[in-house]
């Protein structure tokens, strides 16, 4: 009696185990250790059993079934352990580069998102025969601010195309008039347009 009841308990207790195993994907010890940022990868997508961030030479050994897990965006190691960062979704160039993504050495450059999107700054293009004319939003309001326009740049603009301008709108008071900052996109030469309905400006 004394036997079939330990063979029955070892019996369960295999059983157990087995189920533990398979329910919860086995990661080897230290998988989170870490001493440089570099050393943490983040692992599995979100809703993956053992998504998170791990020792990129330690990781789990599967993933899969349903799991309550969100995917950090990014790891970091802090204090020896690999932990998840979590980020607002980046929708944008300026975003990117806020977020600290590396940027492209290109025209108009681009920051890369990794395992995501890449965005390009905000620019104009112009096409002139062959020739393509590119301008950044950037560029174009170092040309302004270095013009007559001076810095009374706002913060809304539009490219046109057609004629290859960057229009920025000035914070410049004048009666009738909506000025702004024109920027030829060829010569990189910039002039205030004051756009008036009525008077002409002084």
């Amino acid at each position: 009696m004394k036997n079939s009841t330990i063979i029955a308990l070892i019996i369960l207790v295999v059983a157990i185990m087995a189920l533990y195993t398979i329910a919860t994907p086995p990661t080897s010890e230290g998988g989170k250790n870490c001493i440089f940022d570099e050393d943490c990868v983040v692992f599995g997508k979100t809703g993956d059993c053992n998504c998170g961030c791990y020792n990129k030479d330690n990781l789990p050994s599967r993933t899969g079934g349903k799991c309550f897990c969100l995917a950090p965006t990014s790891c970091k190691c802090v204090d020896g352990e690999c932990e998840g960062v979590f980020e607002e979704e980046i929708t944008s160039f300026e975003g990117c580069v806020e977020a600290g993504h590396p940027v492209m050495e290109s025209y108009p450059p681009q920051c890369t998102v990794p395992g995501g999107p890449t965005f390009a700054e905000d620019n104009c293009q112009y096409k002139k025969g062959e020739d393509i004319f590119i301008l950044t939003i950037s560029d174009a309001k170092n040309i302004a601010i270095n013009s007559e326009c001076g810095d009374r740049l706002k913060e809304s603009y539009m490219c046109n195309e057609f004629t290859g301008t960057y229009w920025i709108d000035l914070n410049i008071e004048k009666e009738e008039c909506n000025p702004a900052c024109v920027i030829n996109l060829e010569t990189r030469e910039a002039e205030i347009n004051w756009r008036c309905t009525g008077l002409i400006p002084e």
